[in-house]
């Protein structure tokens, strides 16, 4: 699904209702810079090989409860996907883009 980009006006706008309602709280761009760079690190780490969420969580040192919300926010919008089981607990892959296998072809 692809995103809109927004014209210069409305993007303007945004900014002046950003500046007024006083902008992003350090709190939550530190919140956002944490999220953004977990996702990544779990992407990472999954080009190798198909992984567990407590296995990601130990290999990045997150909290395994942590490691599950991210995994789970990936699977529901396509970035991972279940690759069969280990043990208990399903293993996690990367899954390939379609835009991305067809520009290679």
């Amino acid at each position: 699904m692809a995103m809109k980009t927004l014209a210069p006006e409305q993007k303007q706008a945004l900014a002046k209702l950003r500046a007024s309602l006083g902008g992003i709280s350090e709190q939550k761009r530190q919140a956002q810079k944490h999220l953004v760079a977990a996702r990544k690190a779990i992407l990472k780490f999954l080009e190798a090989k198909p992984a567990t969420v407590p296995q990601i969580a130990e290999a990045l040192q997150l909290p395994s409860s942590e490691a599950l919300w991210h995994v789970t926010g990936m699977r529901k919008y396509g970035k991972v996907a279940e690759a069969g089981e280990e043990g208990d607990y399903p293993l996690y892959a990367l899954v390939v883009q379609q835009e991305a296998a067809e520009a290679s072809h």
